[in-house]
């Protein structure tokens, strides 16, 4: 049986890896895609920027409907960006919130946004951008992604 959080979770990196100046976009950052957190990732000796991280998020309780369930599976991309950019963090990070958005936000009336398999439905909460501060040396732009899916019972 395949894994329907994986599938979902995949099609939304592929989305991102899309994100290269050859594509028309501004950045080349779905080059660099990694997992985990960024005071891990920030020590990484080869660290290239832009680049985007892929955390977890909330898990909100799944709703059963006629041998199935529809889960809604949380994911935070962390844009990260050079704090000495050449033309200041600001308009990277600006830059980058562009990409992301252009590589997952689609039209709500399409049905399975991203292909198949992936999910049926994906929905955003409000980005934030953060500026290099004492705890991080990079600035960032976040944006928390609801991945819909279903899982069908056996």
């Amino acid at each position: 049986m395949s894994n329907p959080i994986q599938q979902a979770h995949d099609a939304m990196i592929e989305r991102l890896g899309e994100i290269t100046p050859g594509n028309g976009y501004q950045t080349d950052a779905g080059t660099r895609i990694k997992e985990g957190w960024l005071a891990e990732l920030m020590n990484e000796e080869d660290l290239g920027y832009p680049f985007i991280a892929i955390q977890p998020d909330e898990y909100p309780a799944p709703r059963g409907d006629a041998g199935s369930l529809q889960a809604i599976i949380g994911r935070r991309v962390v844009g990260v960006v050079d704090p000495n950019h050449p033309d200041g963090y600001r308009e990277a990070l600006d830059a980058l919130w562009l990409d992301i958005a252009r590589a997952l936000i689609v039209q709500p009336a399409l049905p399975n946004p991203w292909g198949r398999p992936g999910p049926y439905k994906v929905t955003f909460g409000s980005s934030n951008l953060f500026p290099p501060d004492g705890g991080l040396t990079a600035g960032t732009v976040l944006f928390p992604v609801q991945l819909h899916i279903i899982i069908n019972g056996e």
